[in-house]
């Protein structure tokens, strides 16, 4: 299906119409949905298993200092730490997803686990302060080559970014554009094609960028009990069971992932900073 044919006219007002279901062609903000509405604490493309697919692919060692730029509400910060052992500093501009950290870690065993309100474009870390730096749904939204400059300058020498970020998989149309950012994200507006995101790392200085692209697919109730646990589970599914809205807008989210799979995708991507001779 070509997504252009899902932007129609409504009683005089450009709309997007998917399955039964009419949206408004608008900016959606999936990440605020996804916290405030839907009730999840995952908020990036591809969830748990695009966390778990970087944690493979950037050879993290127990003990490493590791950067979330752009933690949200600090879920993967905090699998990121269990996981691998490593001291992770999450950060994140927005005080209330900071607020939401720093409150779901209080109490709690995560000793290597902190979180700082920051500008992810100009950081308060020195130079060469960490091993890895992690960057989840956070580079379409800002300035592409000044976030990257700054991953090169808070990387050790011979350190690792690892990136997962939404991917187009042929050059969008306006109106294609505009069906995505209106049924799925808005981050739509700043996605790249692979080829671009790897341009733009190694116009940076960081070298040797790798690219894959994984498919977007709507969360399984067992991604869901993965990522949220059995309470929160529950608190989702009666929300997606009680109110039609988001019940709606899932639904449509769904049915263009199915429809128009060869459109787009979240693509994850490594490079390295050059070590020093």
């Amino acid at each position: 299906m070509n997504p252009e044919s899902l932007l129609i006219e409504d009683n005089g007002k450009s709309v997007v119409k998917v399955g039964g279901f009419i949206l408004p062609a608008e900016n959606f903000n999936l990440a605020k949905f996804l916290r405030d509405d839907l009730g999840t604490t995952w908020l990036h493309a591809g969830g748990l298993p695009s966390t778990l697919r970087l944690i493979e692919k950037l050879d993290f060692e127990p003990g490493m200092r590791v950067l979330d730029l752009g933690c949200g509400v600090g879920s993967a910060t905090r699998y990121l730490a269990r996981k691998t052992g490593c001291q992770v500093v999450g950060v994140d501009f927005d005080p209330e997803m900071i607020r939401r950290a720093r409150e779901s870690t209080r109490g709690s065993a995560y000793a290597n686990v902190r979180y700082e309100r920051m500008d992810v474009l100009h950081t308060d870390f020195p130079d060469a302060s960490f091993d890895r730096v992690v960057i989840q749904s956070v580079a379409c939204f800002n300035d592409k080559p000044a976030l990257f400059r700054e991953v090169l300058r808070v990387l050790k020498p011979g350190g690792m970014v690892g990136m997962n970020e939404v991917t187009w998989l042929k050059p969008p149309t306006p109106q294609i554009e505009q069906v995505m950012c209106s049924t799925i994200c808005e981050t739509f507006r700043g996605a790249e094609l692979a080829g671009e995101w790897v341009r733009l790392l190694e116009a940076a200085g960081l070298h040797g960028a790798s690219a894959e692209a994984h498919p977007f697919n709507a969360s399984t109730a067992y991604q869901i009990l993965r990522e949220e646990g059995v309470v929160n589970t529950l608190r989702i599914m009666w929300r997606v069971l009680t109110n039609p809205e988001i019940n709606m807008r899932l639904s449509a989210m769904s049915e263009l992932f199915r429809n128009c799979p060869e459109y787009f995708s979240y693509g994850i991507y490594t490079a390295r900073k050059p070590s020093m001779r």
